[in-house]
């Protein structure tokens, strides 16, 4: 059982971290209200963002709670309200299962897209398109993780993600989600990780390697992103190791591939939190003894890519600064369920309201 307190303790290692990186107390309305509206839109690299309207809609969010704590009156927050820019367009993603074959092939062909597109100079360690979302994710990993805003900031990113891909790639698909939940028994048996070359994305392949030191897996060797290369934080074959639960609980006692953290049971008490925070804690098993959460749980099920920071905790260089998870295709489909908000059991998918998206 050693290995899976490693794991948690690897986690409550960063959470330190991140909290005394954010430097304030979440639980001050004071320090809140300074931070009415706080966007920094200074740089606005991509043309096809409407930085104005993200910035008015992130103000009214946080009037809205200003509101509710009685910091600012109904009057006020009612005229922010009347001038809010209003959505053009209201997406329904689907759920991976629920695509059409053409529809996986043209999805999986937009993410690859993004490898041949530029990023308007966001990153400085690749000009691709592809890989500044995880230089994006990086650069705002401690001020986004393990802690209240994780659930929202992750709701823009993914939001980033589908616009980037729809602008850049001329994407007009749905985008989709991976409802994990359904698939807690055994989760490295979901179709999504089929080897079909057109519309699986993969297993952990057969290849071990180590290209980045300390760094270990499978070069990913079959499906849509066999032999995908990626660039941060250094150039290398896109990497994960499906095995890795076996040897952090060789029991079993977190169900197969650590599935009880993402299984019914966890999934009621996740959704029953009250508060962002409470809601954050279950999420990723924060202050929550012998889990990882429903969030976390498909990130540290296996090693590689996805597990971001904790891939890279034997490398002084990299670890914990650095961040590799969006370098895996699968980050998205995993974050548009579990930061959807609408996470609903598996027993009860037929009921479930679909994620959406604005344009």
């Amino acid at each position: 059982m050693a290995p899976v307190l490693s794991l948690l303790s690897t986690l409550t290692l960063l959470s330190t971290v991140i909290h005394s990186v954010h430097g304030y107390n979440i639980n001050d309305p004071k320090q809140l209200l300074r931070r009415d509206g706080e966007v920094d839109t200074s740089e606005q690299l991509l043309p096809f963002i409407d930085y104005e309207a993200i910035s008015e809609a992130a103000d009214i969010a946080v009037s809205e709670e200003l509101q509710r704590r009685g910091l600012l009156d109904a009057e006020e927050v009612n005229a922010k309200r009347s001038n809010s820019p209003r959505c053009s367009k209201i997406n329904v993603r689907k759920e991976w299962r629920k695509l059409s074959t053409s529809e996986k092939k043209s999805y999986i062909k937009a993410v690859k897209c993004l490898t041949t597109k530029s990023d308007f100079g966001i990153s400085t360690y690749s000009d691709k398109m592809y890989d500044a979302f995880t230089y994006i994710h990086e650069q705002n990993w401690f001020l986004f993780h393990g802690c209240a805003t994780f659930p929202v900031w992750h709701r823009w990113f993914v939001w980033l993600r589908e616009v980037t891909m729809r602008e850049q790639c001329g994407y007009t698909g749905p985008f989709p989600y991976w409802n994990y939940t359904m698939d807690w028994k055994d989760p490295f048996a979901s179709p999504i990780f089929s080897s079909d070359s057109e519309t699986g994305f993969g297993s952990h392949g057969n290849v071990a390697v180590a290209e980045i030191a300390g760094a270990t897996g499978f070069k990913v060797d079959n499906g849509a992103f066999a032999n995908f290369r990626v660039n941060l934080p250094e150039p290398h074959f896109l990497t994960r190791n499906f095995t890795f639960w076996k040897e952090s609980d060789p029991t079993g006692q977190y169900g197969k591939a650590f599935g009880k953290w993402f299984g019914p049971e966890q999934l009621q008490k996740t959704l029953a939190a009250n508060t962002f925070w409470d809601f954050e804690k279950l999420m990723d098993g924060l202050e929550a003894p012998q889990s990882l959460g429903i969030h976390n749980g498909p990130h540290f099920n296996q090693n590689g890519d996805w597990s971001g920071p904790a891939w890279l905790v034997n490398n002084p260089t990299y670890y914990p600064w650095r961040s590799t998870a969006p370098n895996d295709p699968m980050f998205f489909p995993h974050h548009a369920f579990s930061g959807s908000g609408n996470n609903a059991p598996a027993s009860n998918t037929s009921t479930a309201v679909a994620p959406t998206s604005s344009t």
